[in-house]
């Protein structure tokens, strides 16, 4: 386990096709997830028989308190005070999503965080895709996300972790903003990377086009149908690229400097 302690927050919506790919790089990281899960499908039950969840809440047993019953970033908080309750000892907690798999050790990132006395890490996410080469291959019969979805677009920043203290809190209308408020501005100087698989075959795809049409939960999967999930590059980026195993300049080796690190977004996403 770390030195430092690091709990995760996750929150799912209907990824039962992932989930366990997901949780089985979870558990190799963290011992203690706290999840608040919006699914109609089997992801409950999948997350219920792993020994390192220690907390679940259905969005069913919230949504009456949620401002304009909608499911915002700002229902973390549930998580966010259970945890304080369950784990009071100040350390670390780590956002989690049913669709992400580290390629960082996010332990690490905390250890190295909290040695540089920072509040919050920012991390680049690599969004995977269908590519229009993957035309043709029988996606289905790939069990492994990571072994079937092969493109990607780097990559935009957001901030994943921040460090645990009293008095920070998400205000329950919060939106478009990850983060509680009350952590303090000092950030990690290194970017750590994790891969984000939204889009993973034609079915996924469509099945939480219906999902989220039902409950709102968010517009990610709009415009497509089933003729045009193949796509040369996502919208709003410059460059993709297939991974062969390297992030290359995003490898946290490989970085280079800060401000070159702030500008490099510019090479990659249409602002």
């Amino acid at each position: 386990m770390p030195n430092v302690q690091n709990i995760g927050l996750m929150i799912t919506n209907n990824e039962d096709d992932v989930i366990e790919e997901v949780m089985e790089a979870n558990k190799k990281y963290f011992d203690r997830i706290l999840v608040l899960d919006g699914s109609s499908d089997r992801t409950e039950e999948i997350l219920r028989s792993y020994d390192c969840v220690k907390y679940f809440l259905k969005d069913s047993e919230i949504i009456g308190q949620l401002p304009g019953r909608k499911f915002e970033d700002g229902a973390r908080q549930f998580l966010l005070q259970k945890a304080q309750e369950m784990y009071p000892v100040e350390g670390w907690f780590t956002l989690l999503h049913g669709d992400e798999i580290w390629h960082d050790d996010p332990n690490r990132v905390a250890e190295q965080a909290e040695k540089a006395r920072a509040e919050k890490v920012n991390w680049y996410v690599m969004n995977f895709f269908l590519h229009t080469s993957d035309k043709g291959r029988d996606l289905e019969a790939v069990r492994s996300v990571e072994e079937r979805v092969l493109w990607y677009c780097p990559g935009y920043l957001e901030i994943r972790s921040f460090r645990n203290k009293p008095g920070i809190r998400y205000e329950l209308g919060q939106k478009n903003n990850v983060i509680p408020r009350g952590i303090g501005w000092q950030i990690y100087k290194h970017f750590p990377v994790y891969k984000h698989y939204p889009f993973r075959s034609v079915a996924q795809i469509m099945k939480k086009q219906a999902s989220h049409r039902a409950t709102g939960f968010n517009q990610t999967y709009e415009g497509f149908n089933r003729d045009n999930c193949f796509l040369e590059i996502l919208p709003n980026y410059k460059v993709a690229r297939r991974f062969d195993g390297s992030f290359h300049e995003f490898e946290l080796k490989d970085q280079g400097t800060l401000f070159w690190r702030w500008l490099r977004g510019s090479r990659y996403i249409t602002w």
